[in-house]
């Protein structure tokens, strides 16, 4: 089953998805529901990571997606 998480800052909505072990997970950034930017990382915790040190992402930001 694939991780979605959600965080929003300053008018952006950061959402990461888990793919397969072997692909890695994304991180997408949305400003006004345009999608804006799209990364791939090895892991979910390693987008938590980039977005707290390249958007300023707070880790506790993150909420799960049902």
């Amino acid at each position: 089953m694939n991780k979605k998480l959600i965080a929003t800052l300053e008018g952006r909505t950061f959402v990461i998805e888990s793919d397969l072990p072997r692909v890695g997970a994304y991180l997408r950034i949305y400003e006004n529901e345009k999608d804006i930017g799209d990364y791939l990382q090895y892991s979910v915790q390693d987008c938590i990571e980039f977005a707290l040190e390249d958007f300023q992402v707070p880790t506790d930001a993150w909420h799960e997606l049902e």
